[in-house]
């Protein structure tokens, strides 16, 4: 079973005000490169890296040499979040997977154990239309897709996520419990960033 994956890293930082290109949880280490790197050591095939027009890409870590990662650049990603997802469907669409990880740039907690139950998960029950987790009552990024909501996504528009495909009695999904609460936490307002980086240092003494 084939398993790829996109990595919406091309947002505007509309609610922070900053580009998330410049955002860093410490002075090596970028936002947008973290859970780049916990998407590298899952199997993604391919591993598609959305990005914005004028991203220079320095935050962009290397790839394994066994991972199959490639960026896209999405031309119409100021349109909303929804253009950017469909740039990255319309990549992976030629490698005929059978299910996509979509993924945000602005949850550094992420882990590739997290990513990896959702892929097991549907491994198991490949008649599910998709995979996520939840977080205080609401379904959260990152989460997979099967190939069959694949038209679905890309009929999505403007800055919504696939929040409502997530709720929709129409589709077919299973909602995981996540092994800690700390996973969710992302940067959507100048507010989050100083527990975001308190928690990274937390995490780097550990």
């Amino acid at each position: 079973m084939k398993i790829a994956g996109i990595y919406l890293a091309a947002g505007q930082s509309r609610r922070t005000g900053v580009s998330k290109s410049s955002l860093k949880l410490s002075p090596e280490v970028s936002l947008r490169s973290v859970v780049l790197s916990e998407l590298d050591r899952c199997a993604l095939e391919p591993l598609v890296v959305v990005v914005r027009a004028d991203d220079q890409l320095e935050w962009l870590p290397p790839a394994g040499e066994q991972r199959v990662r490639r960026t896209e650049t999405c031309l119409t990603a100021h349109l909303g979040l929804s253009f950017s997802l469909r740039c990255g469907l319309n990549a992976i669409l030629p490698m005929q997977p059978d299910a996509v990880v979509v993924a945000l740039a602005d949850q550094p907690f992420i882990t590739a154990s997290l990513v990896n139950r959702l892929i097991g998960t549907f491994e198991r029950n490949p008649g599910l239309d998709y995979v996520t987790s939840t977080h205080e009552g609401m379904v959260m990024p990152p989460a997979l897709f099967s190939r069959g909501m694949f038209t679905v996504l890309q009929g999505l528009d403007g800055d919504k996520g696939a929040a409502e495909i997530l709720y929709s009695a129409e589709y077919k999904g299973v909602v995981l419990e996540p092994d800690a609460v700390r996973l969710f936490m992302d940067n959507g307002t100048p507010f989050d960033s100083g527990p975001i980086r308190k928690e990274w240092s937390v995490r780097g003494e550990s």
